[in-house]
């Protein structure tokens, strides 16, 4: 009878420990649950990679890890009569290019940048115009600001005459509205509007 009780008060312990035991688990996180419950500044790369966004200010929201490292810049098809690409001036269009690029996460700068340093009148063998060729242009600043991109310019706009008045607006501003974040662009060098410059060519 001893023996009996004995084996029996085993058995509820071991009951009692079983119980037990499949209950903590529950209370303890999955490891899928810690990225969604995760506090800014606990993960140092993040973190870091937020600095970069900041200081840069993207051209658009979602870049991905790596950056982007395709864009598009705008060349002047003459002629083209919109059938290419947006119409401008009387009879040209506005014609998107993809180049290459070092993987950034502010490619809005980095496309205005690969613009702005073509000194070739033709665009290789596309046979599109690039009406800022003759310029000495550099980027001061770029900042996107509630959908509106602010471009800073620095130096000097030299044109090939006239007919390049729209064509040099359209190339800044096509290529900068090409990303989602914006849907306005205002454009200045050295502190003046693109168009009061344009006005005294």
């Amino acid at each position: 009878m001893r023996k009996l009780f004995g084996l029996l008060f085993i058995s509820i312990m071991l009951l009692f420990g079983c119980t037990k035991n499949t209950d903590d688990p529950v209370t303890q996180p999955s490891v899928g649950e810690n990225p969604a419950n995760e506090e800014p500044g606990d993960n140092p790369s993040q973190d870091q990679d937020d600095g970069e966004d900041t200081d840069d200010n993207p051209g658009t929201t979602d870049q991905g890890s790596a950056g982007v490292s395709k864009v598009k810049i705008f060349l002047i098809g003459i002629d083209d009569n919109g059938a290419s690409g947006k119409k401008i001036g009387a009879s040209d269009s506005a014609i998107p290019v993809v180049v290459d690029i070092e993987p950034t996460k502010a490619p809005l700068k980095a496309a205005l940048t690969k613009l702005l340093s073509l000194n070739e009148q033709m665009y290789g063998q596309s046979g599109f115009y690039h009406s800022l060729y003759q310029s000495d242009l550099e980027i001061k600043s770029v900042i996107i600001d509630d959908g509106e991109a602010v471009i800073e310019l620095t130096g000097n706009l030299k044109l090939g005459g006239a007919l390049d008045n729209p064509r040099v607006k359209a190339q800044i501003e096509e290529t900068a509205l090409q990303f989602d974040s914006v849907n306005k662009v205002s454009i200045f060098i050295d502190g003046k509007k693109l168009d009061e410059v344009l006005s005294l060519k």
